[in-house]
């Protein structure tokens, strides 16, 4: 439980709305006693298959997402290099270095989108996260000849691809619980066109069945994180408008205020979180949580600051994700949030800077 009037994530209330419908699916699941790879486990890839158009294969987390496409691709090079976004969550550089990968941490535009023009020589994959459910601006960044393979993380902003080219090589899902369309545990897929990926995800996700013609590993989505998938997959579109109407209204709420919105409201589907910029972060977070509004930082250190990846090219302290990491914050955006608590979070973000 928390302690705030206004918790970051609105999980809680959105169990209580569609409870009836989850424990529905769960029960359905515990009853046929198929509990792996089942109905569920093939509506969904159906489901994430029509809606991207493309192949679509799920798997136990967005981080083995990114390890198995980093697999296939290190068996078509010899010495398997990545550019790394610098400012984004651990797991996507971790992936390519679990997989015998070098990488070099490549600094951001100033909504975090990765920077090629940045890098330093050539790679064999150049890794860009829709950062924050920023919709990356696809023309440069496929025009760049400085790597051979694009792959998206697309964990925060996978909602809004709509067509080939904004998928790349390979595009990755997150269905965390803290993500817009959720698991009640864990869960993650790989979209591609490439059939060669495809068959080799199928596989390798199983520990290579049913041919074993390669080593493989165990990463399937239960049934019932399917399930509760596919429950709320019926709701994700009505629910994206709704963060879509939360984030313009705010937009128009600060406008006036010294502060950056970070938010892209060109498209609903692309909105994950609402981050803010602000060079008094600190005491901004300090006064909405006294006023009981939970904040988060994401993120407060950019990778070439933390230890474990210490030993990797990187960007300088000058760099623009160094500073985005000093003043990113983002508030609670969530369908469930009540009119009066939007008009509220937006009357104590104003007070503070009164």
């Amino acid at each position: 439980m928390t302690g705030f009037v206004i918790p970051f994530f609105g999980l809680q209330r959105q169990y209580e709305k569609i409870k009836s419908e989850l424990l529905d699916v769960t029960n359905n699941v515990l009853k046929s006693g198929t509990l792996m790879d089942g109905f569920y486990t093939n509506e969904l890839q159906k489901y994430l298959s029509v809606r991207l158009g493309a192949y679509a294969i799920t798997c136990h987390s967005c981080t083995q997402a990114l390890e198995m496409v980093a697999i296939y691709i290190k068996q078509h090079t010899s010495r398997p290099k990545a550019f790394i976004p610098n400012f984004t969550y651990p797991a996507t550089a971790n992936a390519f270095i679990n997989t015998g990968y070098d990488i070099e941490l490549v600094d951001t535009n100033e909504f975090g989108i990765i920077n090629f023009e940045k890098a330093t020589g050539t790679a064999d994959v150049g890794v860009v996260v829709g950062l924050f459910g920023k919709k990356p601006e696809v023309t440069n960044i496929h025009n760049n000849t400085r790597f051979k393979w694009l792959v998206y993380d697309g964990a925060q902003h996978w909602l809004s691809l709509t067509k080939k080219s904004h998928m790349g090589f390979a595009t990755t899902i997150s269905f965390d619980p803290t993500k817009n369309l959720s698991a009640s545990g864990n869960g993650g897929a790989v979209i591609t066109y490439d059939q060669g990926l495809f068959d080799f995800v199928n596989e390798y996700r199983n520990n290579g069945k049913p041919m074993f013609k390669q080593i493989g590993t165990n990463s399937r989505m239960s049934e019932i994180d399917c399930s509760h998938v596919l429950t709320r997959s019926r709701y994700i579109d009505e629910w994206q408008i709704k963060r879509q109407k939360i984030a313009t209204y705010w937009n128009q709420q600060f406008k006036e205020l010294p502060l950056k919105s970070l938010c892209d409201l060109s498209e609903p589907n692309a909105i994950q979180k609402f981050v803010i910029y602000s060079g008094e972060r600190q005491a901004l977070r300090n006064h909405l949580t006294i006023a009981g509004i939970e904040t988060k930082i994401t993120y407060d250190k950019p990778l070439s600051e933390m230890i474990a990846y210490k030993d990797y090219s990187n960007p300088t302290a000058f760099s623009t994700s160094y500073m985005l990491s000093k003043g990113v914050l983002a508030l609670p955006i969530y369908p469930e949030l009540h009119d009066n608590e939007i008009e509220y979070i937006a009357d104590k973000v104003k007070e503070f800077y009164k």
